[in-house]
């Protein structure tokens, strides 16, 4: 047997360097570059119904929804997929065994039920945006997350699969609103 040339085994470590290369400091950097824009535009949104009054600033619904999507862009480049699983592992062992766990999701859904039905479809919109951009951040950061993610995709349009982007985008928003909430606690607004 033949030993193989050191130059292809030298290329292929090059290329391997290159590839890395590219996606540790070009693509990864771009997507979290999309995914803050996408929830600065978000975040927005949610700020224009505190300016018509629709939405008070002071609102404790207006200050949750503040929380998660300033959570999100803090600490949006620590959402990989293995921290989601890992956050998905942790959130449902704290469902079982902690008897002071709060669902964050029920939480914000609570303090939006008591606004008017049009806010609030307004507040469900932003929401879903805000968990579109979670998941598809994931998807285009991760190449496990990323081949899951078409498998879904096709499970869905197929209707094998309906999916809830509220479950799906959970551990994520569990962890930065906590997170987010211990950096600076919701406080009244002083009148």
């Amino acid at each position: 047997m033949e030993a193989q040339s050191p130059i292809y085994l030298l290329s292929a470590i090059a290329a391997a360097c290159g590839l890395w290369f590219l996606w540790t400091l070009g693509l990864k950097p771009l997507f979290l570059h999309i995914f803050r824009e996408r929830l600065f535009e978000i975040r927005f949104r949610l700020f224009k119904l505190g300016m018509t009054g629709e939405l008070p600033f002071d609102s404790d619904a207006y200050r949750a929804m503040e929380a998660l999507i300033c959570g999100l862009l803090r600490f949006g480049h620590r959402i990989t997929f293995p921290t989601y699983v890992l956050s998905s592992i942790e959130q449902n062992r704290a469902r079982k065994e902690d008897r002071d766990y709060v669902d964050v999701a029920k939480q914000i859904s609570l303090k939006v039920s008591r606004l008017k039905p049009v806010t609030q479809q307004k507040i469900a919109a932003i929401l879903s945006d805000a968990r579109s951009a979670v998941l598809l951040y994931i998807a285009f950061t991760s190449l496990i997350f990323m081949a899951l993610a078409a498998v879904m995709t096709v499970a869905k349009w197929c209707g094998i699969w309906r999916p809830n982007k509220a479950k799906l985008s959970s551990p994520v928003e569990q962890e930065v609103y906590r997170a987010e909430l211990r950096r600076r606690p919701l406080q009244p607004v002083a009148a």
